[in-house]
C-alpha cells in the first residue's frame, strides 16, 4: 500500500528519508481522520509534520499517494516500516513458522484485530470520499484486494497439509477467511457491542478454526 517512491541511496540518507516519510504519513493520517480527506491540504500536513510542503510533493507527488502511505503506515503498525513486504513482517514470519493450524489462524486474527483498531478511522474517511473522488475510490479498491492477499497466501498452505475441512478448497477457505476477518467485524463487536478486544479476537480465531479446519482425531 506504500507508494513506489525511489529511496535515496546510502544508509544515512535512507534513514532520514524514511523517517520523514513516516512523519508525513502519520501527520496526514491524523488530519485525514480528524478533518476529512478533502478538507485536509498538503500544506496543513506539511505544517503538522514540520516539513516544507515542497518536500511532500517531491516525495509523494500527489495527495492520494500521501493517503496511500498513511494507510500503509497504519496497517503496518508502529514496529514495522510501511515499505516492508508483508512476507517479511515479523507477525507473518511467526505465523508461517507455527506448526499448529489453529494457532496460525489465531495469529492472523490477532493481527487483523490490531490493524482494525488502528485503521478504521481512516478507512471510514476513504469510504466517504471514494464516491466523489475516483482516485481515492481506486486506491480503496486496491487496498481491499490487498487485504485478500493474506488469506490467499495462508489457505493454500493449510490445504497442502490437509488441515482444511474435507471438500473445502483453498480458494473457498480464503474467501471465508477474508469475510470473517473484515475490519468491520471487529468494530461491530468492540465498539458497537462493547466486547473487549481480547474477546473479539478470540471469537474470530475460534470461528475461523471451526469453519475452516478439519476436526482433529
Amino acid at each position: 500500500m506504500s507508494s513506489p517512491i525511489r529511496r535515496a541511496s546510502g544508509p544515512g540518507k535512507q534513514t532520514r528519508r524514511e523517517a520523514t516519510r513516516r512523519r508525513v504519513a502519520e501527520a496526514a493520517a491524523a488530519l485525514f481522520i480528524e478533518n476529512g480527506y478533502t478538507a485536509t491540504t498538503l500544506q496543513s500536513v506539511a505544517d503538522a509534520a514540520g516539513v516544507h510542503v515542497q518536500t511532500i510533493y517531491q516525495a509523494f507527488g500527489t495527495k492520494v499517494a500521501v493517503l496511500a502511505e498513511a494507510a500503509a503506515v497504519l496497517v503496518a503498525g508502529p514496529q514495522e516500516e510501511a515499505a516492508t513486504p508483508p512476507p517479511d513482517r515479523e507477525w507473518v514470519r511467526e505465523l508461517f513458522a507455527e506448526p499448529d493450524p489453529a494457532r496460525q489462524l489465531a495469529l492472523y486474527a490477532r493481527n487483523m484485530r490490531e490493524v482494525s483498531q488502528r485503521y478504521m478511522g481512516l478507512l471510514d474517511v476513504m469510504r466517504v470520499t471514494a464516491a466523489a473522488d475516483p482516485a481515492v475510490g481506486r486506491f480503496l479498491a486496491e487496498a481491499e484486494r490487498g487485504r485478500y492477499e493474506g488469506p490467499a497466501h495462508i489457505t493454500p498452505e493449510l490445504f497442502a497439509r490437509n488441515a482444511l475441512q474435507p471438500g473445502l478448497s483453498a480458494t473457498r477457505a480464503a474467501d471465508i477467511m477474508y469475510a470473517i476477518t473484515t475490519y468491520d467485524v471487529f468494530r461491530s463487536l468492540i465498539e458497537d457491542r462493547g466486547w473487549s478486544a481480547a474477546d473479539a479476537e478470540s471469537w474470530v480465531a475460534e470461528t475461523l478454526a471451526r469453519v475452516l479446519l478439519a476436526p482433529t482425531p
